[in-house]
């Protein structure tokens, strides 16, 4: 027993390690490279040694604050550990070597620190899931079925090149031409949700037929979009799927991925690329500039809600001041950029719909929501899914996560299909 709390320890200290090792490695991008290489988007460099301070205690403090997380919910833990990682540092990077306002950083915060509540929100899940021997033919059907109105319409007709990541941006004016009304919700519901959930499932019971054809189609929604989040999502689902023995292993050997990545750009980027391609596509968009359109939007609505002016069902009772839709109004007033959209997170999303109300409110659905997922009984291998889902709530809005997003879809999965209940496939720890 004694021994097993050692290990406990150690693995509970070394995702803290790595943790800080990745905020350092972070907040040197920043200080060395994307204020100067970036700083017509509005990145400065002006270090504050009070937010700096301020900063990094409640840093320890959120580091600090887990361990009973951690012993309760190894899946829950992790899930904290990835919001520490995309929400907390960037903002609180951007805070305290800026003159930002403290706004974004405080709501962030609170978005992070407000998830430590999930192993005390407890669900009854229902047993409502269809037969075992069905399970496998119900995620194939929903697949295929989906898939057909998709294939009508764009037919074999594919660049080649996009494979290659070459043409993307022509490849996609051609997409978005086509792709409107329903075929935009089957298409998201298939590259967000269905698909993936599908690859695990197979992969979990070692169906090979159906994993070859469920990578067929993700290549196919992917050459006739350009769209790369399809492209990386396979890629995270099969690497979270095989690395790591459970949620937490996953996690440690993600991170120290990252620190090797974080660690060869500079030398890629400075001897082979001769410019800073890698750390402008993976640092700075990945990182920084959610944390950046999180600033301005917190900026812009300060004061003037927009109580889901945009959503099509509030619309009907709040209509937008203004001309344009909002992604598009703060690249123009922030970038002067009326053509590129801005994307908008679930703590911005919060902060521009309701003010701070909003903030703590979509943080508690966050919270909900996740306790809800912690409550069936998932096999390890949907890891991927979650990672996937998360990084979905930093650039999309809540509403957008759950319907486009297919988060709603996957709730629905996990109580008929994906939920083992008494009948266990594989082993879920």
């Amino acid at each position: 027993m004694s021994s097993f709390k050692i290990i406990v320890k150690k693995e509970f200290l070394l995702l803290k390690v790595l943790m800080a090792v990745i905020y350092i490695a972070l907040e040197l991008y920043y200080s060395y490279l994307i204020s100067a290489q970036y700083d017509y988007m509005g990145f400065i460099s002006d270090l504050n040694l009070f937010k700096y301070v301020i900063t990094k205690a409640v840093f320890l403090l959120l580091l600090a604050g887990s361990f009973n997380l951690y012993n309760k919910s190894r899946f829950l833990y992790s899930i904290y550990l990835l919001l520490i990682f995309f929400f907390y540092i960037p903002n609180a990077i951007l805070f305290s070597h800026s003159n930002f306002a403290a706004g974004p950083f405080v709501s962030n915060t609170f978005f992070v620190a407000s998830f430590l509540i999930t192993p005390y929100i407890k669900f009854t899940i229902p047993d409502i899931s269809i037969p075992v021997k069905y399970r496998g033919m119900a995620l194939i059907s929903m697949a295929l079925l989906l898939l057909i109105p998709i294939l009508i319409t764009f037919k074999l007709n594919f660049n080649l090149k996009t494979l290659l990541l070459s043409e993307i941006y022509e490849t996609r004016e051609i997409f978005s031409e086509k792709l409107h009304g329903i075929l935009a919700y089957f298409y998201n519901f298939e590259a967000k949700t269905i698909i993936p959930i599908a690859l695990v499932f197979f992969m979990i019971n070692r169906k090979y037929f159906f994993i070859a054809l469920l990578f067929l189609m993700l290549l196919y929604l992917f050459v006739i979009s350009g769209n790369k989040l399809v492209y990386f999502t396979s890629i995270i689902v099969v690497f979270f799927f095989y690395i790591g023995r459970n949620h937490v292993s996953k996690l440690s050997n993600f991170f120290l991925l990252v620190i090797i990545f974080f660690a060869l750009f500079p030398i890629i980027d400075n001897f082979i690329l001769k410019t800073p391609v890698l750390a402008g596509i993976f640092i700075n968009r990945f990182f920084f500039i959610p944390a950046l359109l999180t600033h301005f939007y917190f900026d812009f609505f300060d004061g003037i809600p927009f109580y889901f002016a945009e959503s099509h069902f509030f619309n009907q009772f709040v209509h937008s001041p203004y001309e344009m839709p909002v992604g598009f109004l703060i690249t123009k007033v922030y970038w002067n950029e009326p053509t590129v959209f801005a994307n908008n997170g679930i703590v911005s999303d919060g902060f521009m719909n309701l003010g701070y109300i909003g903030v703590l409110l979509f943080s508690a659905i966050f919270s909900f929501l996740f306790s809800l997922f912690s409550s069936f009984r998932l096999h390890k291998g949907y890891y991927g899914i979650f990672f996937c889902y998360i990084y979905i709530f930093l650039s999309a809005p809540l509403l957008t996560c759950f319907i486009t997003g297919g988060i709603l879809i996957f709730i629905l999965l996990c109580y008929t299909i994906l939920n083992n209940g008494k009948n266990i496939l594989m082993p879920t720890q």
